[in-house]
């Protein structure tokens, strides 16, 4: 590459780096936003999904208006949206207030992410040159994956979590302005292009049923009648997706595309990558903290194993993509993460650090295998001005499902440290009801409802309730990476599914 495409190419990296830095970042403030707000981890997860949710299926729709409108354009557009929703981040009176601010900065991302990725694929790399500029945009991101629970920790050191979301700003200011200095308008854009608005509508509304319905189910029953009603309706909206889109001018899948079994199964590829990752970026700090003790920066500096290898990963991955073909990096990927995620389970937890850690690293080594390759797959089985497009698609897939992992691992979780904790209240002989199990329940001790709780024991049944806390945590992150492994392996197969040599363009 030339020095002009070299700095344009940084420029996107720093954009991808305000991205990265909001991700893992609000996860490893969790701890801090319950105790704020009284909440628990059912509740603020939601911190994490919303964002999510919003970011995958605002990007399909931000890419496609990229590919009509210009991607420089959309940039600009996304990076003021998200600047605007940081600001309501820090002024958040309320957990519901964060939320609403999460779910519009998620669409500022939506719009500037997979405009950001065509913008380097099409108008700076050569086609022999796209996998490396590809994953150096996501090394962009990752390494704001890596630095973000840094600045998470200096901000609860400085006494106040909000703190973190002006770092959002700073970053969006510096995106704009390199974007407005150094990224040339488009002259020629897509004629002739459709949002499909009912697409998007239907299955955003199907998702958020779902984790909803997750959320709330350890509160309402399993089996009560309005949450199966909830999930019912979500049943009803994902099967109807496919017969609306059947109705529509321009679906989010084309049609060519949907006969493509190859470029359908790089779909599923970006999908089953981001369960051990997302449930891994979750729940490593929460044990770091509520379960070994560790502060905030020092759960920060605990994950850096995961996130080193993400960062460092992105850029190693876009060099072996040409070299050794998807589908070789892909199958080890998922294979490393499985095993990483199922080595969680069956560490002993008296390890403390050092049970999370060997998973830790292998998940974060499967992920870096497997995050790149499969997103280039699928960006390169288009043509160029569809490439927006399908950087929408195959990560909002990435989100999607990472959004759905979490929130089944977190009603995993949830009801299995429920049960341990009940159990081993009842062998110390600690009498306490259902309703202060569930305040204590995930081990955050600091909210009002927890000191409530606690304050009716006496000092030994204190420390009885925190041990039995502490191993009811582990029990129940030790079933969510069960379900992550099972996830993940499910990727492993679809690697052996894929033909290389049918990857090809799915549009004549």
């Amino acid at each position: 590459m030339d020095r002009t495409s070299i700095i344009k190419v940084i420029a996107l990296m720093v954009t991808g780096f305000g991205i990265g830095i909001d991700f893992t970042g609000a996860l490893i403030l969790v701890p801090a936003i319950e105790n704020s707000f009284d909440a628990d981890i059912t509740s603020t997860q939601w911190v994490l999904n919303i964002y999510a949710l919003f970011f995958a299926m605002t990007m399909v729709a931000g890419g496609r208006m990229g590919d009509m409108f210009g991607h420089r354009k959309m940039m600009l557009i996304g990076l003021s949206i998200f600047l605007f929703s940081s600001v309501m981040c820090f002024l958040s009176p309320c957990l519901d207030f964060l939320i609403l601010s999460r779910a519009l900065q998620g669409i500022g991302a939506g719009c500037v992410w997979p405009c950001a990725l065509a913008f380097g694929a099409t108008k700076i790399a050569k086609p022999e040159q796209r996998a490396l500029v590809m994953g150096m945009i996501l090394a962009g991101v990752t390494s704001g994956n890596v630095f973000g629970p840094l600045i998470s920790g200096a901000a609860v050191s400085f006494g106040d979590w909000r703190l973190f979301f002006l770092a959002n700003v700073i970053f969006s200011t510096i995106s704009m302005i390199t974007a407005l200095i150094l990224m040339e308008r488009e002259k020629q854009h897509k004629q002739g292009e459709h949002l499909d608005i009912a697409g998007m509508v239907l299955l955003s509304l199907a998702v958020l049923l779902l984790l909803y319905g997750l959320d709330v189910g350890a509160d309402w029953g399993w089996a009560s009648p309005p949450l199966l009603m909830v999930f019912f309706v979500s049943a009803v909206l994902f099967l109807s997706f496919p017969i609306i889109e059947k109705r529509v001018k321009e679906p989010l899948l084309l049609p060519q595309m949907m006969q493509n079994r190859e470029f359908l199964i790089t779909l599923g590829l970006n999908m089953f990558n981001v369960s051990a990752a997302f449930v891994g970026l979750l729940y490593f700090p929460q044990y770091m903290q509520k379960v070994l003790g560790w502060s905030v920066f020092h759960s920060a500096l605990g994950l850096a194993p995961l996130t080193l290898l993400l960062a460092i990963g992105s850029i190693v991955s876009g060099t072996l993509y040409n070299d050794f073909g998807p589908k070789r990096l892909l199958f080890w990927g998922y294979l490393i993460a499985t095993v990483g995620a199922l080595s969680i389970v069956v560490m002993p937890a008296g390890l403390g650090y050092f049970q999370i850690l060997p998973g830790m690293a292998m998940i974060g080594l499967g992920a870096t295998l497997t995050v790149g390759p499969s997103g280039t797959a699928a960006v390169s089985a288009v043509k160029p001005e569809r490439a927006g497009l399908v950087g929408g698609l195959s990560f909002m897939t990435h989100l999607v499902y990472g959004a759905i992992s979490v929130a089944f691992a977190t009603a995993i979780m949830y009801a299995t440290s429920l049960s341990s904790l009940g159990k081993q209240l009842a062998v110390d002989g600690i009498k306490m009801s259902e309703a202060d199990q569930r305040a204590i329940n995930g081990g955050t001790l600091t909210t009002d409802s927890a000191k409530a709780v606690m304050a009716k024991l006496t000092p030994a049944e204190t420390e009885q309730v925190k041990t039995a806390i502490a191993s009811a945590f582990d029990s129940g992150m030790n079933m969510a990476f069960v379900f992550a492994a099972i996830s993940v392996s499910v990727g492993m197969i679809l690697a052996t599914m894929l033909d290389e040599e049918k990857l090809r363009k799915v549009e004549s």
